[in-house]
């Protein structure tokens, strides 16, 4: 075997490996989701309440909670909201409901009883 033969088949090892790498990645880091519809999300460790789930279903947005959640806030915009925001509407029984526009991305945020709010979480929504 040439010098050239080697090191060829060490170059097409090494790529071959770091595309193996990458798709093992990829599959363990994505999310599994069971219905397409469905996004699941994290909110900050700290809070009393978190978001199990936001479902999209004939143009509107589910937000499903559980703990103590107290207040819901969807928007267009990443900034944050502020405690005394018109966008802050009531969670009655764990879960929220909105009308939404398709093609867009909204963020949301939950409130806790305790007054602390999440992080953003993003939806890309398509019809």
């Amino acid at each position: 075997m040439s010098e050239n033969s080697k090191t060829t088949f060490i170059v097409v090892a090494g790529i071959l490996i770091l595309i193996i790498f990458v798709a093992v990645s990829a599959y363990n880091l994505i999310p599994k989701v069971k219905n397409s519809d469905s996004y699941y999300v994290k909110v900050n460790e700290d809070m009393s309440a978190k978001i199990e789930g936001l479902e999209i279903k004939n143009g509107k947005l589910t937000i499903n909670v559980s703990g103590e959640a107290s207040k819901y806030c969807v928007k267009t915009t990443k900034s944050s909201p502020a405690d005394s925001s018109l966008c802050w509407k009531d969670i009655k029984d764990n879960v929220a409901e909105i009308a939404i526009l398709y093609n867009k991305k909204y963020y949301v945020w939950i409130k806790d009883i305790n007054g602390n709010i999440s992080s953003p979480m993003s939806i890309n929504t398509k019809e």
